[in-house]
C-alpha cells in the first residue's frame, strides 16, 4: 500500500496523515491522528485549515528553546495544546552523522520512554476529535510516536517504516536549505552526514530503534507497558485510531 501523501496545509511541509492505513482490526481511522512539522509559520490560511481539518489537540515535542524561538501560530484556534518535551533538543545529538541519528532514537525510546508513553496517552484519550503531534521536522520525535501508535494498534512494520522514511522527500528543498541556514549562522559547517541528521529519515534508523525494543522487550506492546502504558490505554488507543468494519 502506498504512504498517505503530504497535505498541503499552508506554511508546513511535512503535514500528513496515517489515515486508512490497514490495522489489526480494521484500518486507521481517517482525519484522526495528524503529523508535522513547526507550525510557527501557519498564517491565516494554515490555520483555517487545521480549523477544517478539525484538529482539536496539539501535542509539541520540542523542547522549550525550539518552542520560544518559533512558537506555533494557533492564536484563535479553539484546541488544546499539550506540552510534551521528548529530549533537550536535536542539537544535543553526539556528531552529526547517520550513527548519531541511530543514537539519538535510542536515547528517546530508552531514556525518555516516560515522554512517549504520555503523547501515545494523550492520543488514546482524545475522544472522537482530531489529534496533531509535531515537532520541528515532524520527522524523529514526532516519527517514533506515530510510529509506535500505529504499530501498538497493529500496522504493518514494513508500511509503519515506509510512511516514516517519506518524511525526507518532504524536507528536501526549501524546509532544508531555510534549516542549514539557520544554523550557519552559528559557525556549523554544512556535510552531508548534517544533511542527513536535519531533513532525513532513512528507513534503517527506525528499523534499528524497533530492533532494540523487541530484542530488549520482546514486542512493541510489551515495551509500552513497561514504559507506563496500562492494557486500558492500549485499548482505547485502538478504539480511537482504528475504524472497523461494519459486518451488517
Amino acid at each position: 500500500m502506498p504512504v498517505s501523501p503530504r497535505i498541503p496545509v499552508p506554511g508546513t511541509y511535512n503535514f500528513r496523515e496515517p489515515g486508512g492505513y490497514p490495522a489489526e482490526a480494521g484500518m486507521v481511522r481517517p482525519g484522526k491522528l495528524f503529523r508535522s512539522d513547526g507550525l510557527h509559520s501557519l498564517g491565516d490560511d494554515g490555520r483555517a485549515e487545521l480549523s477544517l481539518l478539525g484538529v482539536r489537540t496539539v501535542i509539541d515535542l520540542r523542547d522549550d528553546f525550539e518552542a520560544s524561538a518559533q512558537p506555533d501560530a494557533l492564536d484563535g484556534l479553539d484546541l488544546e495544546v499539550v506540552r510534551l518535551p521528548v529530549f533537550e533538543g536535536r542539537g544535543s545529538s553526539d556528531g552529526t552523522n547517520a550513527i548519531a541519528l541511530s543514537s539519538l532514537y535510542e536515547r528517546v525510546v530508552t531514556e525518555h520512554s516516560e515522554v512517549v508513553v504520555e503523547a501515545l496517552r494523550r492520543i488514546a484519550g482524545s475522544g472522537d476529535a482530531a489529534v496533531l503531534v509535531h515537532c520541528t521536522a515532524g520527522k524523529d520525535r514526532t516519527g517514533i510516536v506515530v510510529a509506535l501508535a500505529l504499530l501498538a494498534v497493529g500496522v504493518d512494520r514494513a508500511l509503519v517504516v515506509e510512511d516514516y522514511a517519506a518524511s525526507q522527500s518532504n524536507l528536501d528543498g526549501a524546509w532544508l536549505n531555510e534549516m542549514l541556514a539557520l544554523i550557519a549562522r552559528y559557525g556549523v559547517e554544512e556535510t552531508p552526514e548534517l544533511r542527513v541528521l536535519l531533513g532525513g529519515s532513512p528507513p534503517e534508523v527506525l528499523d534499528d530503534m524497533l530492533d532494540v525494543i523487541e530484542e530488549r522487550h520482546g514486542s512493541i506492546h510489551k515495551y509500552l507497558l513497561a514504559s507506563g502504558l496500562s492494557q486500558g490505554d492500549l485499548a482505547r488507543l485502538q478504539r480511537v485510531l482504528v475504524e472497523t468494519p461494519d459486518l451488517t
